[in-house]
């Protein structure tokens, strides 16, 4: 169950006071940045597209599981911190506070299920261990450039949800890229839920210059 901690009174916080107590706690997730200016604008938030990193504090606790506080333009004023400073904390540790969980599409459905759609087979799940906000998981350092040496291929990333991305190998088909888009795009409309949109483009990893960028 994904649970997003707003206000719990039996949860001590005392900690998000200072600094110190916080900064191995930090993470990002990623929101649609269209969509969201109005909540963004008292947040140091770090674009990258047409989507938003949203820096936060992850919680875990006994009674409710895992959920995170989001980190505000008044906190870094509270922890006298700069926003260069807290990308760069950031950036170091989210690899460590959420760390990434790449699954292939086989090992999600199992092989019996696989065999019966071969065009799921080389499609990879990218999220964080507990899938909760972790579509963020796909801009940590080395992930991508990890997937495609494995498959020696440029890659397509799709915004499952602001939970997964989901990644493909280029298969070099005509029309691959408006196939791709056209699939996320009716996912989005037909299936995924307003609170669990992200976007509905698409993005293009080449390999040989290690940069992700929304597929034109």
């Amino acid at each position: 169950m994904r649970k997003i901690i707003v206000n719990n009174s039996n949860i001590d916080l005392s900690f998000f006071r200072n600094f110190d107590s916080v900064e191995e706690k930090m993470s990002f997730k990623l929101i649609g940045l269209k969509d969201n200016k109005e909540y963004l604008e008292d947040i140091p938030y770090r674009r990258f597209e047409d989507l938003a990193m949203v820096p936060i504090c992850m919680v875990r606790n006994s009674e409710i599981g895992v959920g995170h506080i989001t980190i505000r333009n008044s906190h870094l004023d509270l922890w006298g911190i700069t926003y260069d400073r807290l990308w760069k904390n950031l950036m170091e540790n989210s690899t460590k506070t959420a760390e990434v969980k790449i699954k292939t599409m086989p090992d999600f459905l199992g092989e019996d299920y696989i065999n019966d759609f071969e065009v799921l087979q080389n499609i990879i799940i990218v999220s964080n261990k507990e899938q909760n906000y972790g579509a963020g998981a796909v801009l940590y350092p080395g992930v991508l450039e990890k997937i495609s040496d494995k498959y020696g291929k440029n890659l397509y990333v799709l915004p499952a949800s602001v939970h997964e991305v989901l990644v493909l190998p280029e298969q070099g088909e005509e029309n691959e890229a408006e196939m791709l888009e056209a699939i996320v795009r009716q996912v989005n409309a037909g299936v995924l839920s307003k609170e669990d949109f992200l976007s509905d483009k698409i993005y293009y990893y080449e390999k040989t210059a290690g940069i992700l960028a929304v597929c034109e």
